[in-house]
């Protein structure tokens, strides 16, 4: 007789396991999406949002008023010191000051004018216009006028104080006339781009930066 085992009932269907290299895989693309989901995110946002470069025509002419103030305080010992330099030559020459004295103010101007470390006109040379006046071209006016305190008044008051010294020296007079001229030159240049500056911005009234003159010498 011949036995027939019994039927086996059908198990579970298998599942099959993911090695851990697939399952990584999978891991990493997934949070490559979600990155990628964020950033998209992020730049919908930004693209909707206000721009944060748009100033107020009320705040540019703020920030140009208090540029200007800026650059009036920080030559402010210049020109105070060229211009008590020139009238103490002034009166030296109608015999009413010492030359010797005359000749050490005008030392003190040409340091005062100076491009040197922690002087108050070397903080031209590190100015930051601010960004809401980008596109007025002052930063012309700023070097223009430091050109004009280091490189024309302060080796002027130098000449001067050579002059002083030696009274007559046709050399020193061509030296210290020439350094006037192109003090002029600079100062009209920086005033004129602030007023046009101001003009743009419309600012009535505005006159530029009072400078000390460099009156030209016959001798």
């Amino acid at each position: 007789m011949q036995v027939t085992a019994p039927p086996v009932a059908p198990g579970p269907t298998a599942t099959a396991v993911p090695s851990p290299r697939s399952a990584r895989w999978r891991v990493g693309r997934f949070q490559v999406l979600a990155s990628a989901i964020v950033l998209a995110a992020l730049a919908t946002a930004i693209a909707l949002a206000p721009s944060q470069g748009t100033v107020s025509a009320t705040q540019r002419r703020a920030d140009f008023t208090a540029m200007v103030g800026t650059l009036r305080s920080d030559l402010g010992g210049c020109n105070a010191k060229a211009s008590a330099a020139l009238s103490a030559w002034q009166r030296a020459s109608r015999g009413q000051e010492s030359r010797v004295v005359a000749a050490r103010l005008a030392q003190l101007a040409s340091r005062a004018c100076a491009p040197a470390a922690g002087n108050s006109v070397d903080k031209l040379t590190l100015y930051s216009l601010p960004s809401s006046l980008d596109g007025l071209h002052l930063d012309y006016a700023v070097s223009s006028l430091g050109v004009w305190a280091q490189e024309d008044v302060s080796p002027a008051m130098t000449a001067e104080a050579d002059l002083l010294r030696r009274s007559g020296d046709p050399g020193g007079v061509t030296t210290y006339n020439r350094l006037a001229g192109w003090a002029d030159d600079d100062g009209a240049i920086a005033n004129t781009t602030l007023r046009r500056a101001a003009h743009r911005l419309g600012i009535t009234g505005f006159t530029g930066i009072s400078l000390t003159q460099l009156t030209a010498v016959s001798s």
